[in-house]
């Protein structure tokens, strides 16, 4: 049984590779690991160049329809008058001067922390938690395609009467799956360890971070795992769908849906806080630590968030075997 479920992941990824859309898929993944890292640097150097920036609402100023914009805390405090708006009044001036220097007192660890986000090893866990949201999307959509496309071409029936067993068949390809989750987080983690060096040198330097390898290299395995749910999750709506159409918009339009619910109820309904803990997105947002806009606002319990995604994967994983072994095997279905 091992072996053949050996066999057939080769096949699978023999067929996977040839596809432009795993490639595609990866590189959106290293881009956006990137925006964390360079987003970063920016920042960093904008708040060592004005030392914070204090924002004008349109209110405040004398101009009428004029829209809101940003002073440098650097030219206020500087005592140059030729560094002073001169269309605001002298009151709203003392007042964002107080601010600034509130800004001032802090800045050396606002400074410290942009500077560990874009060096080793902090930016790691930073850009996979950046990336958390887009790797739901973009493994859901590799699952569904993977898992439907023989549904759409008509050659599951074919694959299926050479002798393929249907377990061996549906196991082969998630673990492909899984294994391509987990190389996907490395290339991507790999090209934020060679930006983070570029940022490194490119920066003004600050004081030496503080982050700990350990933490990045936990990361990546939390990220790892915090993907393996939702494959389960897109393969069963998938093979309960016989497409990868049907089975990539449920898997897509439930990561947003339950994100939406939890964020609106969560307002209406104290309780529904303690229901939301039980949802398979949160609590993935809640294993990796992303927060997202439906992700816990408070600590998570990593104990009960591994528990709520190991069970989903066990039911959901289960159900999917279940359904692939005892239903027909239709032809062409046109939805790959």
């Amino acid at each position: 049984m091992i072996g053949r479920i050996g066999n057939l992941a080769i096949w699978e990824w023999f067929k996977l590779r040839r596809r432009w859309m795993l490639w595609i898929l990866l590189a959106f993944a290293i881009l956006f690991a990137q925006l964390a890292v360079w987003g970063s640097f920016f920042s960093y150097q904008n708040l060592r160049t004005t030392g914070g920036e204090i924002t004008v609402p349109a209110t405040l100023q004398s101009q009428q329809g004029r829209a809101p914009r940003t002073l440098a805390c650097n030219d206020l405090l500087s005592g140059d008058p030729a560094r002073q708006p001169t269309d605001l009044d002298a009151q709203v001036l003392d007042g964002m001067r107080a601010q600034c220097r509130q800004q001032l007192a802090t800045q050396p660890q606002r400074l410290q922390r942009a500077y560990e986000n874009l060096t080793l090893p902090g930016s790691i866990p930073l850009a996979l938690g950046t990336l958390q949201t887009l790797g739901l999307i973009l493994i859901a959509v590799l699952t569904a395609s993977a898992i439907g496309i023989d549904y759409g071409a008509g050659t599951l029936r074919s694959v299926l009467v050479q002798g393929t067993g249907r377990w061996p068949y549906l196991a082969a390809k998630l673990l492909v799956l899984v294994v391509l989750a987990g190389l996907g987080l490395i290339v991507a983690t790999v090209s934020v360890v060679i930006s983070s060096a570029l940022a490194e040198r490119l920066a003004t330097p600050a004081a030496a971070s503080s982050a700990a390898w350990s933490a990045a290299g936990i990361a990546v395995w939390k990220a790892w795992l915090s993907l393996i749910p939702y494959i389960t999750l897109t393969t069963f709506v998938t093979v309960l769908a016989r497409s990868s159409a049907a089975g990539m918009a449920i898997g897509l339009g439930y990561y947003f849906a339950e994100q939406i619910l939890v964020a609106l109820l969560s307002n209406f309904f104290s309780w529904f806080a303690n229901v939301a803990e039980y949802l398979p997105v949160h609590s993935i947002s809640a294993w990796s630590g992303s927060t997202g806009f439906g992700g816990p606002a408070a600590p998570a319990d990593l104990a009960h968030a591994g528990f709520v995604l190991v069970g989903y994967t066990l039911v959901l994983g289960g159900l999917a075997f279940w359904l692939f072994q005892r239903r027909d095997v239709q032809g062409a279905t046109g939805g790959g």
